[in-house]
């Protein structure tokens, strides 16, 4: 289950309300894509209520091609075509959405029109509690639903595209690369390795860490390091480049000189230019 916060007019919404349907752009057809019948959506009106009127749970997805809303019926024109209905758990009244609308305001939330997502299981929790102090309900209860930790469908998304890259950079450079490669005496995996040959060890070693736990990373590259020699890699988002340093810097000094950090970007880049390599020397008969 994921959590979302719908924002729009105030107009809107009185329609949204009466139809249970919401959409959104073009533009966001990519975030509608991900959302799943069971999330949680979050009610938001803009000024001159801004704040949360309701709550609901999703339902069903589908594009529409029909105006529905004052702006797409005076225009004659749709404009959020990406639809989804849902199932209402709590809403205002009209009359009540300026003197009870529930507030965002010290909450850590992206308030943007169409749709947005809440990653962070503290952060709706808190949201849950405010509306139910306000309007007398037991929202708070959903949140027994959600993992302790949301984990973005992107960042899931991403390990695996990097794990990906790091197989086909692999292949271009004439190893055997495989993915969660089992250290024989642990049965721990690791997310990437290239060997030269079948019956060889890894000579290079790769995890991937999109928000995960980046001392047992460390733990499995020494591991690797000590028992085949490897070249060890760590790829990490720059915003955990600090970390992985302080890392190196202390309980990990001894594979500070050997392990290589790699940020995303750069795993991007150099797979870009090598699939664009790759392909111009198979034209003219190189490979």
């Amino acid at each position: 289950m994921q959590v979302w916060i719908s924002v729009g007019i105030v107009k809107n919404w009185e329609t949204a309300i009466s139809e249970n349907i919401w959409g959104v752009k073009e533009t966001q057809q990519n975030l509608w894509e991900k959302l799943q019948k069971g999330d949680l959506l979050l009610f938001y009106a803009t000024s001159p209520i801004s704040g949360v009127i309701g709550i609901a749970k999703v339902e069903n997805k589908f594009k529409q091609d029909k105006p529905l809303w004052v702006e797409e019926r005076e225009k004659n024109q749709v404009i959020w075509p990406y639809r989804y209905d849902f199932k209402v758990e709590f809403v205002l009244p009209r009359m009540d959405w300026e003197s009870k609308k529930v507030s965002t305001a010290g909450v850590k939330v992206n308030i943007m029109a169409g749709l947005s997502s809440v990653k962070d299981k503290e952060t709706v929790k808190l949201l849950l509690q405010k509306m139910d102090q306000s309007w007398n309900t037991e929202l708070a209860k959903l949140v027994e639903e959600i993992p302790t930790k949301i984990i973005k469908k992107e960042e899931v998304n991403l390990h695996d595209q990097m794990k990906e890259m790091l197989l086909e950079l692999g292949k271009i450079e004439g190893y055997i690369a495989e993915k969660e490669y089992i250290f024989p005496d642990t049965g721990e995996r690791l997310d990437v390795v290239w060997r030269r040959v079948a019956a060889s060890v890894p000579t290079y070693v790769f995890e991937v860490q999109i928000g995960g736990n980046l001392h047992q990373a460390l733990v499995k590259l020494k591991h690797a390091y000590d028992l085949w020699n490897s070249n060890i890699f760590i790829i990490s988002e720059e915003k955990d480049l600090q970390k992985i340093n302080q890392l190196l810097g202390g309980a990990f000094h001894e594979i500070r000189d050997r392990v290589k950090t790699l940020t995303v970007e750069k795993i991007k880049k150099v797979h870009e230019i090598q699939i664009e390599d790759n392909k111009l020397k198979k034209e003219i008969g190189f490979r």
